[in-house]
Formats: structure tokens, C-alpha cells, sequence
């Protein structure tokens, strides 16, 4: 049975899972939720998740949400390609990786995000530059990572850079936000500032599947 996969435009955790299953070529259902007609909140997505929020993998009759254990349980279905590293020392540098990104750069980005998207700019502007800067820092270590090696992690393509790349792909498009322009956060081309983050980015939009998991409504406001 074909793997169905619940995602939303836009979401970065909807967006790693997705990469995931294009990387390892595993067969599967989109299923997009939209999110302004609450699809997320509707009874019957939230027999599958309780929590309301995608990503959701339902594979026969198992289900599983969160996106970690959404990427774990696809590595173990099939192991090839891999993405979890191919010995105890890459397999935990991707595992601290992810943390990385989880522990230190989703908050301060969220925290850019969010007033951007939702509204708030002008209320949480003084935040919002304490938590640029601090993008900036981590930003900072990609590049340094990035300027000696074509992955976050290894010689081949991992889950460290599926958990990164939408991450700043969403911080990005934030920040190239008219509403932001005042604050002057040096987010609005991180490309430009970060050469070698830049050329990781094409990387990974040279892999197969890619396009199929661009958010839809990113390619409609192009």
C-alpha cells in the first residue's frame, strides 16, 4: 500500500518529510492540507493527530506524526539511500545537527517569522533584532561548515541538510518581506551573505523530487 504523506504549504516540517521521501524514492500520496480552510482542526485529520499539525505519515494502517520519527521510520522501511549517516560518529554529527537547528535557530527564527507573517512588526521590532543577530551567529557556522564540504554532514546529501534547508528557506522569504525592510535584519537574500549557504541551496534544488516539494502557494505568489 502507498505510503500517504499529510503536509501544508509552506510548513518547514511538512517540507522535511517531504524531502525525505523524494531522496529515497519512496512511492507515496500527497495529501495537502489547507491550512485557512482549517483543514488542520477538522475531525477527521485530527483522528490522525491529535495535535492538529502536519506532518502526518499514514503507511496501511500505521500512523505516525512528528517529523523525526516520521524521518526514522522511513530510513528503517529503506535504509538506501541513506540519511542517517553510515557509522556511529556521522549518524550522531547528524543527530547533533538537527539538534542545532531545533535547540538554537528555530526559536530566534520563529521569533522573526512569526510577527512578519502574522503581524506584530512594529510591537516586537526591538525582539526581533536581538533574534537577527543570533540567526546571524548560527547562519555564520553554516557558512564556515559549508565553505569545506557540499553537505551539512558527510560527502552525500543527509537528514541534517532536510532539516536545515526549509528552515532557512522560510526565514528567507520572511525576511524578504516588504514589512521587514525597515528593521534592516540581513535576511532577505541569505544567499548573497552567505556564498557558501548559497551554493548548498542549489544543491539541494538539484536533487531529484525537489520541485515536487516546493510549498504550492510560494510558486503562486512568484
Amino acid at each position: 500500500m502507498t505510503i500517504e504523506l499529510y503536509w501544508g504549504s509552506g510548513s518547514p516540517f511538512g517540507w522535511r518529510a517531504l524531502l525525505a521521501l523524494e531522496w529515497k524514492k519512496i512511492p507515496y500520496q500527497s495529501k495537502l492540507i489547507d491550512f485557512s480552510k482549517g483543514e488542520h482542526k477538522a475531525p477527521a485529520f485530527l483522528a490522525l493527530n491529535p495535535r492538529g499539525k502536519v506532518p502526518v505519515l499514514k503507511d496501511g494502517d500505521f500512523v505516525l506524526y512528528e517529523t523525526l520519527a516520521i524521518m526514522t521510520y522511513l530510513e528503517r522501511k529503506q535504509p538506501e539511500p541513506v540519511l542517517f549517516g553510515r557509522g556511529p560518529a556521522e549518524a550522531a554529527a547528524i543527530m547533533r545537527a538537527i539538534s542545532e537547528c531545533t535547540c538554537y535557530f528555530e526559536q530566534p527564527a520563529f521569533q522573526v517569522i512569526a510577527p512578519i507573517f502574522f503581524g506584530g512588526v512594529d510591537d516586537k521590532a526591538a525582539v526581533m533584532k536581538t533574534a537577527a543577530a543570533t540567526l546571524h551567529e548560527e547562519l555564520g557556522r553554516l557558512e564556515t561548515t559549508l565553505a569545506k564540504s557540499n553537505w551539512l554532514v558527510g560527502d552525500e546529501p543527509s537528514a541534517a541538510d532536510v532539516w536545515w534547508y526549509p528552515e532557512i528557506m522560510l526565514l528567507e522569504r520572511a525576511g524578504a518581506k516588504d514589512v521587514a525592510a525597515p528593521l534592516d535584519l540581513g535576511l532577505a537574500s541569505i544567499a548573497k551573505r552567505y556564498p557558501a549557504i548559497g551554493r548548498w541551496q542549489k544543491r539541494v534544488e538539484a536533487e531529484p523530487g525537489y520541485q515536487r516539494t516546493y510549498p504550492p502557494h510560494w510558486k503562486q505568489a512568484a
